[in-house]
């Protein structure tokens, strides 16, 4: 039961980090929003304010792949106890179909989360932020496009920022954005791997449990 555990050990281990990359970001947007409220940009030497979000931003595709880390955390623990149950007990265990239909689910979840994803963020890279509309736009959100969080700040990067350590911050950011966009891949193929080892142990159980079954049957015949 090894590998049932180790796939369950690895879907859960990237789950919670990928949860982790989100839920910072999702942190950081709320106190940029708060409490940094905007952005000093030097525009052809005038200094103007930017609103640090803009008005048309897209947060859906965040929460899908939030839930989706949630999901597979869970579902990798559930994986593993399932796994060291099979192994004290040495029998038969109904909680390994439960626990196909469950990574079944997750791979049509995490497929379709990473579908979402990449469509919004292509749809929405190479905007960047024009000047003439920022600069009627003070005091208000950009009003222009509509965008991604990972977007929007590749945007702002390409702006003249006054604060070069808030520009190290934001491009921190990015990475960041990118990164758990990204890791969305290695999870969708982790839920293929656990569902397929998980299926060949079910297999394996209930061609073990059919063998015990003749036995009886044959030593009942006798």
């Amino acid at each position: 039961m090894w590998p049932l555990f180790a796939s369950n050990a690895l879907l859960s281990a990237l789950s919670i980090t990928n949860l982790a990359l989100i839920s910072s970001m999702v942190a950081w947007l709320l106190d940029q929003k708060h409490n940094v409220h905007s952005y000093q940009i030097n525009w052809s030497g005038d200094t103007a304010q930017l609103n640090v979000l803009p008005k048309n931003l897209w947060v859906d595709q965040g929460h899908e792949s939030n839930g989706v880390a949630g999901y597979g955390f869970f579902l990798g623990i559930f994986g593993m106890i399932t796994a060291w149950r099979m192994r004290r007990a040495g029998r038969p265990l109904k909680s390994l179909s439960v626990l196909a239909i469950l990574q079944f689910l997750a791979i049509l979840f995490t497929f379709s989360a990473l579908v979402f994803v990449f469509v919004v963020t292509n749809r929405t890279k190479g905007q960047y932020i024009r000047e003439p509309v920022a600069a009627n736009s003070m005091g208000t959100d950009y009003a222009e496009f509509e965008w991604t969080p990972e977007t929007w700040m590749k945007a702002v990067l390409d702006l003249p920022l006054a604060d070069g350590a808030k520009r190290k911050q934001i491009k921190d950011k990015v990475t960041n954005m990118a990164a758990w966009r990204w890791m969305l891949v290695p999870l969708f193929l982790v839920d293929l791997i656990a569902f397929g080892v998980t299926l060949m142990a079910l297999l394996k159980q209930r061609k073990s449990a059919g063998t015990g079954k003749k036995s009886t049957d044959n030593m009942v015949e006798k």
